[in-house]
């Protein structure tokens, strides 16, 4: 939070790197990031750490947020959200996030449906290609060869 506070580019990138290496969202640590920090923590393709666990470390930490800034949960989540790869959900876990997220309004509406939309086109069309490339930790789903776009 700091290096990025300071403009610290060279810290930001070693605090980067020890967070890819020990992913660890269910922490005090991870509660206090800002929005700015952890949108740019969720764009690293190497977290070692599996997408629905870093939807559910997102909730928790728009709440705690939420409550400390005494603002909207949609609003505060805004930009992490945006990180969040929903494609590489399996179709189960999609549907149990859609019924989660019709309390508190998490993510929008239209990042859910273009999720399901990559279900059932069986390609990532129309979804930015990051959001269905896998990080290092995510546990491989029957779907994903579908997301590949140089697959057969």
């Amino acid at each position: 939070q700091a290096a990025v506070t300071y403009g610290q580019a060279d810290l930001q990138q070693h605090c980067l790197a020890f967070i890819e290496s020990c992913t660890a969202v269910r922490t005090r640590g991870f509660h206090e990031l800002s929005d700015t920090v952890l949108a740019r923590v969720l764009r690293s393709d190497r977290l070692a750490v599996d997408e629905l666990d870093l939807v559910q470390a997102v909730r928790e930490w728009a709440h705690v947020s939420s409550a400390v800034l005494g603002r909207p949960v949609p609003e505060v989540a805004a930009l992490p959200v945006r990180e969040l790869r929903l494609p590489l959900l399996a179709p189960s876990e999609l549907a149990t996030l859609e019924s989660h997220n019709q309390r508190d309004l998490l993510i929008p509406v239209e990042s859910i449906a273009a999720a399901w939309r990559s279900h059932a086109l069986r390609r990532g069309s129309g979804v930015p290609p990051q959001l269905c490339r896998p990080r290092r930790g995510t546990r491989p789903r029957d779907h994903h060869r579908h997301l590949d776009p140089h697959a057969k």
